[in-house]
């Protein structure tokens, strides 16, 4: 399942998914999470938050689910994601996207559900 919903404190729709994904499933302000991501990229030796070894690095030590590829088989999408997972809430690396499950809801500000998943990290509710 999709629900519209845009972490941007202006409400602008721009490529900051990571941002967005983060705030959202930590419940987190925005501008605050796009500090900590700043701060951690500098920290692990990233020039930009945008990277995926960056956000596997970020979320090392959350509970991780992998979705391999099955030869002959479609990979899980979004959609397949919210059905399996109803309650929790995770941060999905999609093909291209990342963004927030809760609840089975994904939230965003775009329907990314018919998208592929790689890789799930649940967050608690303390991050």
């Amino acid at each position: 399942m999709f629900k519209e919903f845009n972490a941007h404190p202006k409400g602008i729709k721009t490529t900051d998914c990571m941002v967005r994904a983060i705030s959202t499933a930590t419940r987190t302000d925005y501008l605050e999470a796009r500090r900590e991501l700043n701060r951690k990229k500098k920290e692990l030796g990233f020039s930009s938050y945008k990277d995926t070894q960056f956000l596997y690095k970020y979320l090392r030590g959350y509970p991780r689910l992998i979705f391999k590829p099955v030869k002959g088989e479609p990979r899980i999408k979004g959609s397949d994601f919210t059905e399996l997972h109803p309650k929790g809430t995770y941060i999905l690396k999609m093909a291209g996207h990342i963004t927030a499950c809760i609840d089975g809801v994904i939230l965003d500000t775009w329907d990314c559900s018919y998208r592929s998943v790689y890789t799930a990290w649940e967050i608690s509710t303390i991050f």
